[in-house]
């Protein structure tokens, strides 16, 4: 009788263990679970954690790590990149992966029209076949080299699902990875259950719930009280309140994003670039972003993300000089200033702080600025009808370069060229640090296209995000991509019995 009540404990004991779930506070729902057409960031990380790509990013990396293909090699050219893919791997309804699944991903969204696919269209552009070349090795051929093409791999928009994804009348998210869909209650919770095949081994927490909570308050209660695990901090009130408790850390990461104000450069006096320079002395950059977003931000001394080009030149870190920007104001026929408008997004943290301070100061040297609040859908179509003088907007991509850049600054298929701003010799430059293979090279042309965003003052970067989550400690094993994800396929959770 002892040994079966001492095998009854342990069992007990065990199912407790394996039975761990974790909480996940977040502010907003996903939107739509397909990574190849979802948008938003709470979507993404669903996503994240439910499928594989060929690559993925390491822990807390931007570098590039074997995912579901185990090697990979790159013909001379650099057009035809061959796979070995992983053996023995299933999809969560048991679909076996092959090189049939990669063909079927890939090759459903080439058949898709570029304004299906916004995120990443040009990987798919780019790309002009896949095949097998046996059951696990696969060929996928390019119309030209293409340098951040494994960057573009490792992003959502290239996750591997499952054939059967498309047999229901609805999508369902099939994917490889540590955790499969369970249930979804829209606008309440999102519940993901443990893969206990997955290839990387059994994650160590059986349920994540991905828990809707709007109100900030009642987040910070809960994370208090202990009823939820975790949550993203978005205030500095709330990280210096959980950063002070024994039984909350914090996890950080700085986020691959620049925010910044742009100006139109087709509309007067702002296709002057006196004048377009003048405001990177209205502001004490510096001092504002750390007043106003303490350690959720950084301020923005580089236009590219530090963890993504860390060799890029740096602007003075103190460049507030009001006689300065009077001279070039003076410089541009406007001694006496002038009038614009200023578009910027409801509700995101700090940023009306910006904008009042920004209004304030500019008075000081005769400008003044009409602010125009819009809902950020409604700020995006504005902006791209080019109704604005300036806007405050913040991008936020891949970490290579070119996913920055290209698209704020060409006027390419599915541009995000709010500053309707083009260079003939800027383009040249971004074309080609697309197909420039050698590493060395590429960084050369990255420099000399920053030289010349640096001289005509497109635009004018205020700050970098850095993701803040607030944890229990009876957690470990957390990480976040270079995209803000949280990853839960390491996680383990101490029981609290």
């Amino acid at each position: 009788m002892r040994i079966v009540a001492w095998l009854s404990i342990l069992l007990l004991s065990f199912g407790a263990l394996a039975g761990e779930s974790i909480i996940y506070l977040r502010p907003a729902d996903a939107l739509n679970l397909n990574p190849w057409q979802a948008d938003d960031s709470y979507s993404n990380e669903i996503a994240a954690n439910i499928f594989d790509g060929l690559v993925r990013f390491k822990k807390n990396s931007t570098e590039i790590e074997p995912c579901l293909a185990t090697a990979w090699t790159i013909s001379a050219d650099g057009r035809q990149w061959r796979f070995s893919l992983r053996r023995g791997v299933r999809f969560h309804d048991g679909t076996p992966f092959d090189s049939r699944a990669v063909i079927h991903s890939l090759q459903s969204r080439l058949k898709k029209k570029p304004s299906d696919l916004q995120r990443l269209s040009p990987l798919f552009s780019f790309i002009t076949g896949v095949r097998s070349l046996e059951a696990h090795q696969v060929e996928i051929t390019l119309d030209r080299p293409y340098a951040p093409f494994l960057v573009a791999l490792a992003d959502s928009a290239a996750f591997i699902q499952s054939p059967g994804s498309a047999r229901s009348a609805s999508f369902v998210p099939i994917g490889t990875g540590a955790y499969r869909f369970s249930s979804w209650s829209k606008d309440r919770s999102l519940i993901l259950t443990h893969h206990a095949q997955y290839w990387g081994g059994k994650p160590g927490v059986e349920k994540v719930v991905f828990k809707v909570m709007p109100d900030p308050l009642g987040r910070l209660l809960q994370i208090r009280n202990g009823s939820a695990d975790m949550t993203a901090i978005q205030s500095g009130k709330e990280f210096e309140e959980l950063s002070l408790r024994s039984d909350i850390h914090i996890l950080s990461n700085p986020s691959i994003s620049t925010h910044y104000l742009g100006f139109n450069t087709r509309r007067k006096p702002f296709d002057r670039v006196e004048v377009r320079t003048a405001f990177q002395h209205v502001i004490p950059k510096g001092n504002m972003v750390k007043k106003i977003f303490q350690n959720l931000a950084q301020p923005a001394f580089t236009p590219l993300p530090p963890p993504i080009f860390p060799n890029q030149q740096a602007e003075p870190r103190d460049r507030f000089n009001l006689e300065t920007a009077r001279s070039l104001l003076k410089a541009a026929g406007l001694p006496k200033g002038f009038s614009c408008t200023l578009y910027y997004a409801d509700g995101q943290q700090g940023i009306q702080e910006i904008v009042d301070l920004l209004a304030l100061m500019a008075r000081n040297i005769q400008i003044t600025i009409r602010k125009v609040r819009l809902p950020f859908p409604e700020l995006v179509k504005a902006a791209s009808r080019g109704e604005h003088d300036m806007l405050i907007l913040g991008w936020s991509t891949g970490p290579d370069p070119d996913f920055f850049l290209y698209p704020l600054f060409t006027f390419s298929p599915g541009n995000r060229n709010r500053f309707f701003y083009e260079n003939a010799a800027l383009t040249r430059l971004l074309e080609q640090g697309q197909t420039t293979m050698d590493p060395l090279r590429r960084e050369r042309i990255y420099l000399d296209a920053l030289d010349i965003l640096r001289r005509d003052v497109p635009w004018m970067p205020l700050f970098h995000l850095i993701d803040n989550l607030a944890c229990s400690r009876r957690i470990d094993g957390l990480f976040f991509t270079p995209l803000g994800q949280v990853i839960f396929r390491e996680v383990t959770k101490e029981s609290s019995k």
